[in-house]
């Protein structure tokens, strides 16, 4: 990853370090399930603590050795829905996460605890990275920023069963209350009650979480709220892996996958991150296997995973483009490696082209090539 100013992983696709807010006309299906509140001040800080305790030894351990430390940040000055990650030459692997982002309504601690593990898993998570970004190729950021989907991944994976794995009281409340269905997934994956019981936890987080992304794509391109569920996974399949945030139903099967694989990373280093730094590389993916479920109800799942990835033909397509899908204006990018991603403007912007050729998302009276009037 070459200079990265700012990772942001508050939108849907992942390309923008715009933030969304506000809140969704959802019917009572929508409030946090198991009682859950939003996070205190003083929780929120010691989850972060916690995470980035848990994972400190890999950045002190990535290449050049001893150079690289985890550090984070929560603006409570901003009313943004934002967390992101920042990751610089000469600096800290940086969480920062606004006040917004922990007052939103669906927010619950369980919620807060999972999509920080998601922004480390930005930087420990491993192949596959986002590869569309200016590489490092050198390798001396010490690591490349994930997909989204691979950050989801190792969250449920990797994450929260080590942040989780004493608190065996909370552990045993979650899993009673999940159904027989969902805890049979756990009880199938896992041969001992401490281990079910800790995948049943990580299940509940994964549905509200999954029902927290879905009120949030909601909210930057409007259409009709449907929330995932475990029992309607997605059944497409993408050509290509996908760098940006797949939509909320395959986040969830994503997080139930990890939950339930039983193939947990290991050492102190970064799955696949092997050069070309940050590239798609046979030698990446494969570096990358052993950490990971290849096949199963653990295997990452193909709605935004391929693990053949083959060349996308970008040569009709273009490398950028103005789209307009329901009303809703984006900008379309084609990579070879990383395929077709989107890029959603707020409800106020519509997208335009400058005379150069590149496609963003402006106020209606911006003119793209001489700024605002």
């Amino acid at each position: 990853m070459g200079k990265v100013d700012d990772i942001s992983t508050d939108r849907t696709d992942g390309n923008s370090a715009a933030t969304i807010g506000g809140t969704v006309d959802a019917s009572a299906d929508s409030a946090p399930l198991a009682g859950e509140r939003p996070p205190t001040r003083e929780e929120a800080e010691a989850i972060l603590d916690r995470v980035v305790a848990l994972y400190q030894d890999h950045a002190a351990a990535a290449n050049p050795a001893g150079t690289h430390r985890i550090s984070w940040r929560i603006d409570w000055d901003s009313d943004a829905v934002s967390a992101h990650v920042l990751l610089k030459p000469g600096e800290d692997w940086t969480v920062e996460v606004s006040k917004g982002y922990l007052t939103v309504s669906s927010m619950t601690t369980e919620v807060f605890a999972l999509t920080m593990c998601h922004e480390m898993g930005h930087f420990i998570g491993g192949f596959p990275f986002k590869t569309s970004r200016s590489g490092d190729s050198t390798g001396a950021l010490g690591t490349s920023v994930s997909a989204e989907g691979q950050a989801d991944y190792f969250a449920t994976k990797d994450c929260l069963p080590r942040l989780w794995a004493n608190e065996t009281a909370a552990n045993a409340a979650a899993f009673a209350e999940l159904d027989p269905s969902a805890r049979e997934r756990c009880t199938t994956a896992y041969s001992d009650l401490a281990s079910q019981q800790l995948c049943g936890r990580i299940l509940l987080a994964s549905l509200q979480t999954g029902r927290f992304y879905e009120e949030q794509a909601v909210l930057q391109a409007p259409r009709e709220l449907v929330y995932p569920r475990f029992d309607t996974p997605d059944t497409t399949e993408v050509a290509v892996t996908k760098e940006g945030h797949p939509p909320s139903q395959c986040r969830l099967d994503t997080l139930v996958a990890g939950a339930v694989c039983s193939v947990k990373a290991t050492g102190t280093g970064i799955p696949g991150f092997v050069p070309p730094y940050g590239e798609y590389s046979d030698a990446s993916e494969e570096a990358a296997r052993p950490f990971a479920c290849q096949d199963g109800p653990g295997a990452r799942p193909r709605c935004w995973f391929q693990p053949d990835t083959v060349a996308t033909d970008c040569s009709e397509l273009g490398q950028q483009a103005c789209v307009v899908e329901d009303g809703v204006h984006g900008v379309r990018y084609c990579d070879a490696t990383s395929g077709v991603a989107y890029y959603w403007c707020f409800q106020d912007e519509v997208c335009k082209t400058s005379g150069d050729g590149v496609s963003d998302c402006y106020a209606p009276d911006v003119d793209p090539d001489e700024g605002s009037p």
